[in-house]
């Protein structure tokens, strides 16, 4: 049999559906291929679990999308998935590649429902989500912190490192930013607090004291007031999450002596997730947090990037310039004060 090949007009606009979808495709292509070379039933036996398991995977996350948005034909889906599942443990079960009966009837039972289920069926709730996308109710706002919630300034830390090793700050600044991965590698988890102070501490040709360092690594941060008190408005009404790229000294430090951290009811941090922005496992960990719909949350970054990612991912990001412009777009997406 012909291998069905992937086409951009499958896409369903839901990233991870469509991987999944990509997925299915891929094994269902796969296990023809053990088919039409005559596979023992253990090489078919093999795929068949794992195909099932992933379309099982693949179902719950569908599901829950269409459950969440209100789809009229959500019971439809959850029949063919049951009979999806239940045909693919049957010929699990009786698959004799000998038996030619049995090997066209497995070819054509895959490739009636991947064309017709994922390239006719889901494609009726396209539109559906993609309404629910405008149309649902913002139940929490995630902000990032640095520039949202408080300025930074890391000139500040590097004078300060100046003053203790006795470097010029545009030296300390090229060596430090441009020259090494020191930052990024402790925001991303990659090395502890310990390994970045010896990093930095070689960098400066001195081994610096961590209460001194502290100081000048943390005393960079300060507080948006206008943001501050947007948050205690929305905090009443809607549930709220911090999302950063920083590192372990600057949230103990920092970012939890802030006067409005404790409105937050949960953190999503870098160095905890291993990756950073863009990266989009730091807005599923959000999410999951949450338990909430991507379309049921707004992300709020002073990247454009950042919140364009967000919005990719089906959050509403907003990118943030001003608190003005942020109540704008607030009140844009409906978010009551």
């Amino acid at each position: 049999m012909v291998h069905i090949q992937w086409k951009e007009r499958y896409n369903i606009g839901y990233k991870d559906i469509d991987l999944q979808h990509r997925g299915l495709l891929d094994m269902l292509n796969e296990l023809v291929d053990l088919i039409d070379a005559g596979q023992s039933h253990e090489g078919v036996e093999t795929i068949l679990h794992g195909l099932c398991s992933y379309a099982l995977l693949h179902f719950s996350t569908e599901e829950r999308y269409l459950k969440a948005s209100g789809y009229p034909g959500l019971a439809r889906q959850e029949q063919e998935h049951a009979r999806f599942v239940e045909q693919v443990l049957a010929f699990n079960q009786t698959y004799d590649p000998q038996d030619p009966h049995q090997t066209s009837e497995l070819r054509a039972f895959l490739q009636d429902w991947y064309l017709d289920h994922i390239l006719k069926i889901d494609m009726d709730y396209v539109p559906h989500l993609r309404r629910y996308y405008a149309e649902a109710e913002i139940k929490a706002i995630i902000f990032d912190f640095g520039n949202v919630v408080s300025r930074f300034d890391n000139d500040r830390f590097l004078e300060g490192l100046a003053t203790l090793c006795g470097r010029p700050a545009a030296e300390l600044k090229t060596a430090i930013y441009g020259q090494s991965t020191l930052t990024q590698d402790y925001e991303a988890g990659r090395i502890s607090s310990g390994d970045f102070l010896s990093g930095i501490s070689t960098v400066c040709g001195k081994d610096l004291p961590e209460e001194d360092f502290l100081r000048a690594y943390t005393d960079i941060f300060t507080p948006i007031a206008a943001t501050q008190e947007l948050i205690l408005k929305l905090e009443p009404r809607y549930r709220m999450l911090l999302l950063s790229n920083t590192s372990p000294w600057h949230y103990q430090h920092a970012i939890q002596t802030t006067p409005v951290f404790p409105v937050f009811e949960n953190v999503t941090l870098s160095y905890e997730v291993g990756a950073s922005k863009p990266d989009p496992r730091l807005f599923e960990d959000a999410l999951a947090k949450l338990d909430l719909m991507a379309e049921e949350c707004i992300y709020i970054d002073d990247v454009p990037a950042f919140a364009q990612a967000a919005t990719e991912h089906l959050l509403h990001g907003i990118t943030y310039t001003t608190p003005l412009a942020l109540i704008t777009e607030l009140r844009r997406l409906k978010v009551v004060f």
